[in-house]
């Protein structure tokens, strides 16, 4: 993999000098921000280092096979396809035991979302969302309204809420939906996958 850096005013500006060198679409171009290279001169000047390489598709094939080799070796009746969106790659699964990634609130579906992307969003350069039956999309409305729901028992009684174990996805719609209130926040605690939020007000 040929890895060039790239320096610029922004991150934008970046990934297009690094389109321009590779001669491809910024579409195909993965980066990872070189923190120790990267300066801010006060609130409008800034140089954003980024290390910048040509994406052939190659590494998301691989994600694909180690998915193929999951299945097969759990011996389960599933398949999936691979999603590329802005930002992100979906992975999409479906098949007839699919019931199997939703049990106990996804827990298996999460499982294979973390180890996909300990092992592949680097080399994908994206992050990797892993989604069935529209199992997130839903699970992220409940938590929103489960949300909305404990922020007025909080901003009504002034006492402090613990919400169960969450795993990260869980936990990132409960504090988006928390930061819309001024008056409150949300607290992670715990040192494992799964943590306990605290809402309270500030």
């Amino acid at each position: 993999m040929n890895k060039k850096e790239f320096s610029s005013i922004s991150l934008k500006d970046a990934i297009l000098k690094a389109a321009q060198e590779f001669n491809i679409d910024e579409e195909k171009i993965r980066y990872e921000i070189v923190t120790e290279k990267t300066k801010y001169f006060g609130h409008r000047q800034r140089e954003i280092c980024i290390t910048a390489w040509l994406y052939d598709g190659s590494e998301e094939e691989e994600l694909k096979t180690f998915l193929k080799k999951i299945i097969d070796g759990m011996q389960v009746e599933l398949d999936f396809e691979t999603i590329e969106k802005k930002g992100f790659l979906k992975v999409d699964f479906k098949g007839k035991d699919y019931k199997l990634l939703l049990y106990q609130n996804g827990n298996l579906l999460n499982a294979i979302q973390y180890l996909l992307n300990r092992l592949f969003s680097d080399s994908v350069g994206k992050k990797i969302f892993c989604e069935c039956e529209n199992f997130r999309k839903n699970r992220e409305k409940e938590l929103s309204n489960l949300a909305h729901h404990y922020a007025k028992e909080v901003r009504k009684n002034g006492k402090s809420l613990n919400l169960k174990e969450l795993n990260p996805f869980e936990r990132r719609i409960i504090h988006m939906t928390i930061n819309k209130y001024s008056d409150l926040e949300s607290l992670s605690e715990g040192d494992r996958f799964l943590k306990v939020i605290t809402i309270k007000r500030k």
